[in-house]
């Protein structure tokens, strides 16, 4: 009988937090025993089938859309990271994959992943036998998630999924996944896999660091929000002007009102957002006074420094040059 490590149980079980369902109800329905939260809960794995259930019910629960976003947004913030930690100072990308396929069948018993090289091509390769039950393809949107997620920490920004083969009859459902748009996937393959261009596979891993401490993953977990995620992702692309709702959507391959919505949904507009985040990225250039103005605001995404200067001043009531006077001086003894 296969097995799963209590912990990640919990993990899905804390993808209903948004969702209005009795907590003891959901572990009746799926089959998890109503100690589980406690803090003296003498046991640390339970039935595989523990996880299928909870997938099968949060997949009936939300929209698909919604089921993938719960997914991204968890495996970002919480579940990647958890593994990541687990990892024994890997040298290269191959290294730590190569520990995380170790690994892994300690957390699932049923658990068989791979690096292998087939028609000159490194993959990550996931291999579960098909089932036609409903569990088995929210079972695969899941991997599909984690794996890229993985690829991503490990690679850094330059990652981008190219071929993804997937055991599903049909595509549609994972084209339509957060920050996969571009990928080229191929239906009804024997394995759920990802291609590696070999550059990545022999790249130095720089993990950054990663949280120890059972109260700062407390925090990491409370943190696991859409707006907390959205703002990590499109940080990277503040430099490159006027960002807008269209570019950012292409960009985390999500429907326009997807954004909106979700956002709305946590209190704030994406024009506020991103006006806010460019402005605290902003200030911090200025803090440095190794930058020129003329350079942060090529930085940021503006060709004309007197520009940049307007908008600066529309927020803040003071020039850039100004602001950085005013914040260097009171740091002087």
């Amino acid at each position: 009988m296969a097995i799963v490590k209590k912990e990640d149980v919990e993990f899905f079980i804390d993808l209903f937090k948004d969702i209005n369902k009795d907590l003891y109800q959901l572990l009746r329905e799926a089959r998890i025993p109503n100690t589980i939260k406690h803090d003296d809960a003498n046991y640390q794995y339970l039935p595989e089938s523990t996880i299928k259930n909870l997938i099968t019910i949060l997949g009936n629960e939300v929209s698909q859309q919604d089921f993938a976003i719960n997914i991204w947004l968890a495996c970002k913030k919480t579940y990647v990271p958890r593994f990541l930690a687990k990892l024994d100072a890997p040298t290269t990308v191959h290294n730590a994959l190569s520990q995380f396929c170790e690994y892994l069948p300690g957390v699932s018993s049923a658990a068989k992943v791979s690096i292998q090289q087939a028609g000159g091509r490194w993959w990550l390769i996931r291999e579960k036998a098909f089932s036609h039950d409903f569990w088995f393809h929210y079972s695969e949107i899941f991997s599909v998630i984690f794996m890229n997620e993985l690829l991503l920490a490990l690679v850094g920004k330059e990652w981008k999924a190219e071929e993804v083969g997937v055991q599903a009859k049909s595509i549609d459902d994972f084209k339509a996944l957060p920050e996969m748009g571009n990928a080229q996937f191929y239906a009804q393959r024997p394995v759920t896999a990802f291609s590696i261009p070999d550059k990545f596979m022999q790249a130095t891993v720089k993990l950054p660091p990663l949280e120890k401490t059972a109260s700062d993953n407390a925090l990491l977990e409370q943190e696991s929000t859409f707006l907390s995620v959205f703002k990590l992702v499109i940080k990277p692309y503040l430099s490159m002007g006027k960002l807008s709702i269209k570019w950012a959507s292409e960009i985390l391959n999500l429907h326009v009102r997807t954004i909106q919505r979700r956002l709305d949904a946590e209190g704030v507009t994406y024009k506020k957002l991103i006006e806010d985040m460019v402005l605290e990225e902003t200030l911090k250039l200025l803090h440095n006074p190794e930058f020129t103005i003329t350079t942060i605001a090529s930085k940021m995404g503006y060709s004309d420094s007197a520009h940049f200067t307007r908008a600066f001043k529309r927020q803040m009531k003071m020039t850039p040059k100004q602001y950085r006077h005013e914040y260097l001086s009171q740091r002087e003894p």
